[in-house]
């Protein structure tokens, strides 16, 4: 009887297996809130936040603290993991309801969570050391969840903007790695500049301060039930020092504030997002024949099993139509494609297996970095992931 395996051509690749299985991620290392480390960096982002606080509260702005703290994949077994990288750390902003909001959904025991709203005149601001040397990192905010015309609400996990990553975000130094920055997010200007005059006041260079918006238009604000859920999320991947990342993940050093105003803004002009061009020059096609190649070395190494060439989607997803609820995002990043094959059992017999293959995009220069994931499809389980380390 003649064994099989499949081949699956594309080196990012994300397999969906439909099996139930046990989350195996580690919960973060530290606990929310662990003091920050005692390098430079931290101790200048601990002396600008205080200074920072203290200026926000003399300008007519409710200051509140909030965290920056490693999301626990293990409790998401029982929700949904929304198609977790299980090779790349998460972090979210955790910030406190605004004074006189209605409780935000699913508090942490300190009441702060990780899904807020916002009424358009606040600010959230983040001040830290970006985390050392790695391939990709990145902040992106968010749509959580929405009010429905019956009452209820309905998920949306779907991105408002650009993901605030390596290659463009402002920092305090010519790298963006382990240095100071500053991402102010907001919905107007009368926010959004009041909360970089207080950065910049407090010592942190208008060079290192960041804006990612909320635009009004695309997003519900309010701290009533009708307002929009929001979140901003942060990804880092493939460390060219795991010890240093792990250090960072420890204790990022971080600060995160909720700003809002005593009294109404005299700017109210919305802020637009603005979208970034894609270079889409490489399209890898001189390397066909190779990756034919390739497949037929592969198959012609096991002569005793019979190849499945199976099919790859293009896994592009739609933010627009996730917001609409005509489609699923599960916190996509618009830096990056998701191609998969179509859920399936994996290993009906036990002499089953897989090869993923094909142009290593990182080499290639497409890309910063390249995974293949398995999942398991009940609650979107990451399992595993293999990532390009060249």
């Amino acid at each position: 009887m003649l064994k099989r395996r499949s081949l699956v051509e594309l080196a990012s690749v994300s397999v969906m297996i439909s099996a139930a299985v046990a989350c195996s991620s580690e919960p973060p290392s530290s606990p929310p809130g662990a003091p920050s480390g005692s390098s430079a960096v931290n101790a200048d982002t601990a002396s600008n936040a205080k200074a920072l606080s203290s200026r926000l509260t003399a300008t007519g702005f409710t200051v509140q603290e909030g965290r920056f703290s490693q999301l626990d994949m293990t409790a998401c077994c029982a929700t949904s993991c929304a198609g977790n990288n299980p090779s790349s750390p998460y972090f979210a902003f955790y910030v406190p309801p605004a004074p006189g909001g209605i409780p935000d959904p699913n508090p942490a025991p300190d009441g702060m969570s990780s899904a807020f709203r916002m009424d358009a005149s606040e600010a959230i601001v983040f001040v830290g050391p970006t985390p050392p040397e790695v391939r990709y990192f990145g902040f992106t905010p968010y749509i959580t969840d929405r009010a429905t015309a019956g009452g209820g609400r309905r998920s949306v996990a779907a991105s408002v903007s650009e993901t605030l990553n390596d290659l463009v975000i402002r920092t305090a130094g010519a790298s963006p790695f382990g240095q100071q920055t500053a991402v102010v997010v907001a919905m107007n200007e009368g926010a959004r500049n009041a909360a970089i005059n207080a950065l910049v006041a407090s010592g942190v260079p208008l060079s290192a301060i960041n804006t990612l918006v909320f635009d009004p238009a695309t997003v519900i604000p309010g701290l009533d039930a009708n307002g929009d859920t929001l979140s901003v999320l942060f990804r880092v991947a493939v460390p060219s020092s795991k010890d240093a990342l792990d250090a960072w993940l420890t204790n990022p050093g971080a600060h995160v504030y909720r700003m809002t105003p005593t009294a109404p803004l005299n700017n109210t002009t919305p802020l637009k997002v603005q979208s970034r061009l894609k270079n889409r020059s490489n399209t890898e096609t001189a390397l066909t024949s190779a990756v034919d190649r390739l497949r037929a070395a592969i198959v012609a190494q096991y002569p005793g099993y019979v190849a499945q060439d199976l099919s790859v989607d293009d896994g592009v997803p739609d933010p627009s139509a996730c917001i609409a609820g005509t489609a699923i995002c599960a916190f996509d990043n618009r830096d990056t494609t998701y191609p998969a094959i179509s859920p399936r059992v994996l290993f009906q017999s036990d002499d089953d297996f897989y090869v993923a293959y094909g142009v290593d995009h990182q080499v290639s220069g497409k890309v910063s970095y390249a995974n293949v994931s398995v999942y398991a499809m009940e609650h979107l389980v990451g399992l595993e992931s293999v990532a390009s380390t060249a």
